[in-house]
């Protein structure tokens, strides 16, 4: 499999893109159905937490590439330009709804929130 990325607007009726595209994805990567349907799981959770940060979010970018027998799959939201003052938001609830889903989760952000979220799963690439 060669490195997957698609952008989409960020806006809730877009989200249904990403899930579509993962499954495709996770079919290639030899995924069984349940391991499938936790990846898009959590890829609609990951998608709502970084369309509702302080710092508004425009733009998702779903990259998914096959990495030594692991699908790894990142969110990136590109951010509205305009500056304003932040509180950061506490993610965990989140982190721990796709932890439960996938096998690794890691988030990155700032004072505005959270702005990418990296997961893999184990695969076997055909």
């Amino acid at each position: 499999m060669t490195r997957t990325t698609i952008s989409v607007p960020a806006k809730p009726e877009w989200a249904l893109v990403l899930r579509t595209a993962l499954s495709g994805i996770g079919t290639v990567a030899n995924l069984s159905l349940d391991m499938i349907d936790d990846l898009r799981t959590a890829s609609d959770e990951a998608f709502d937490l970084l369309t509702h940060q302080l710092r508004e979010a425009v733009r998702i970018t779903l990259e998914c590439d096959l990495v030594d027998d692991k699908l790894m799959i990142s969110l990136h939201a590109e951010r509205a330009h305009h500056y304003q003052e932040c509180t950061p938001v506490d993610p965990e609830i989140a982190q721990l709804i796709i932890g439960t889903l996938v096998t690794d989760v890691q988030m990155e952000g700032d004072k505005c929130g959270i702005y990418s979220i990296h997961m893999s799963l184990p695969a076997k690439a055909s």
